[in-house]
């Protein structure tokens, strides 16, 4: 009998142990990815759209501050922050370099100064907003944890962009500015671009390098309106959906001229800036932003907002 016992206690402990180890793990799994799943709620707070009541200021932008609200990253396109201002540079012809702030948009009144510093004045830089990406939408665990890792800092977004295209599966409208006084709206959905709004001169935008211009974007729900330097601008609209416009002579053709553009769906997305280099400007394009404010719209039709 005691050679029974001496041959199955051990045995018999083993798989108690065993048993107990699994057990743990299976907490200790559990527990994380209740703990992940709480701390990127913490950073997924970001995704809940600013609001307030109309003309109180929502956010303020300075570069001189808070630096990890928004996307920097290095290379031949590049973010960065440069004596209190946010520069964005390309080295190559037909790219884009864009930086965004981490929070959530769906009514704003957003308004930047910008100054392009180098490079052709054949260029294009303005605001970019309602920025998305698909995967956005739905996130369950475990992958909870994993979901918008990009949002978390600035330092991951930056590596993150080392391995992804940064414009991959990005949905947004972006309302742009030339140095050579032009401006015009477009709309990027999973990587193509759609000119909503063909490229129209202003002399209300200040000409050359160095030049200061104030842009500024108002979304009522989806109608919006575009501003240069406090001056109201009109766009010229294709006659149909999907179809392209000139605007020639003053004349648009194709289209017709109004004074906004109702968006084909609700408007909600992170808000940015946007420099570009043209095909015909070529590359070296650098330009400055700073002193970006985001109000809750207070009137339609372009109402100045409290500060």
């Amino acid at each position: 009998m005691s050679n029974v016992l001496v041959t199955e206690t051990p045995s018999r402990l083993g798989r108690l142990q065993r048993l107990a180890r699994s057990r743990s793990a299976i907490i200790v799994l559990l527990l994380t990815l209740v703990a992940g799943n709480l701390l990127y709620a913490g950073f997924d707070r970001a995704r809940d759209p600013l609001a307030g009541v109309p003309g109180d200021l929502l956010y303020v932008a300075a570069f001189d501050g808070y630096l990890d609200e928004w996307d920097l990253y290095d290379g031949q396109q590049s973010a960065t922050i440069e004596d209190g201002r946010l520069r964005l540079a390309l080295s190559s012809a037909r790219t884009a370099s864009w930086s965004v702030a981490r929070h959530h948009f769906v009514e704003f009144d957003v308004s930047v100064a910008a100054r392009a510093v180098a490079g052709p004045i054949d260029n294009a830089f303005g605001i970019v907003f309602a920025m998305q990406s698909p995967s956005e939408e739905a996130c369950d665990l475990p992958a909870v944890v994993f979901c918008g890792i990009g949002q978390w800092s600035a330092l991951l977004n930056a590596a993150l962009r080392k391995v992804l295209d940064p414009a991959a599966g990005r949905n947004y409208y972006a309302f742009l500015i030339s140095s050579d006084g032009y401006y015009a709206l477009e709309r990027i959905v999973d990587g193509a671009r759609e000119v909503l709004s063909t490229w129209i001169p202003s002399r209300d935008i200040h000409h050359d390098l160095g030049a200061h211009n104030r842009i500024r974007v108002i979304a009522h729900g989806s109608e919006l309106e575009f501003f240069v330097n406090g001056v109201h601008v009109m766009l010229c609209i294709p006659d149909e959906p999907g179809a392209s416009s000139t605007f020639t002579n003053g004349e648009c053709i194709g289209g017709r001229m109004v004074d906004g553009f109702q968006a084909p769906e609700p408007l909600r997305g992170q808000l940015g800036l946007i420099a570009q280099a043209t095909q015909t400007g070529g590359g070296g394009v650098v330009v400055d932003f700073d002193n970006v404010t985001v109000f809750s719209p207070s009137v339609a039709g372009g109402g100045d907002a409290k500060l």
